[in-house]
């Protein structure tokens, strides 16, 4: 395969977290992965766009490798929460992978998809948050799970009614508190969002685990 054909596949312009824009690199290991994703977005429902299937699963693909760079993560999802409460990493908890996998991907504008603020076992030590993907009116049990954290940055995907391993339901509440949270950053010009307190974030979603 030429040089070309493999640049557009590798590199993917996708908005930078908090509003700037910036090329996030879509690892050549995750190119397949990406494929394959993209194919069982596709196939959610007839009226999902193929393009916005391929580009969503290389959007979420590309930021997940950035966030494991910018979040600066060095072992399991367990142990990065540890340095982030520790306060030797500022950002990495679950709900935080989801904020800003949820910021990218709505950048796209994708008329045939929705995304949701889907959690597990909320307000426990198991706690786990993440994005759902669904074709537009399709219900949020028949989407495909979006986890950037189970797998300290390593994108974990899987119909929702295939993962065994978390409980998801969807949380539209935070959804809207992420997306107006992420608008006000924006609109505020400010290069680089701080950790949220446990205070501001309220009772929905615990920071003391994920």
């Amino acid at each position: 395969m030429s040089f070309r054909r493999v640049f557009p596949l590798v590199w993917l312009t996708v908005m930078a977290s908090f509003g700037s824009e910036q090329l996030a690199e879509l690892p050549a290991a995750d190119v397949l992965r990406a494929r394959n994703l993209g194919d069982n977005i596709a196939a959610l429902g007839p009226k999902v766009r193929r393009d916005q299937a391929r580009q969503l699963a290389e959007c979420a693909y590309a930021t997940t490798a950035k966030l494991r760079r910018d979040y600066g993560v060095v072992g399991p999802a367990l142990f990065h929460n540890f340095l982030v409460h520790v306060g030797i990493r500022k950002r990495g908890l679950c709900f935080q992978w989801a904020e800003d996998l949820l910021a990218q991907l709505d950048a796209l504008k994708a008329t045939t998809l929705e995304l949701h603020w889907a959690e597990a076992r909320a307000r426990t030590l198991r706690e786990n948050n993440c994005i759902v993907v669904t074709a537009k009116g399709q219900p949020f049990q028949e989407g495909i799970v979006l986890d950037c954290w189970r797998q300290a940055g390593h994108l974990f995907w899987a119909p929702v009614p295939a993962d065994h391993f978390y409980p998801w339901v969807e949380n539209t509440r935070y959804a809207e508190i992420a997306r107006t949270k992420f608008a006000a950053k924006r609109k505020s010009g400010l290069a680089q969002e701080q950790p949220m307190p446990a205070s501001e974030k309220g009772s929905t979603i615990s920071t003391s685990t994920r």
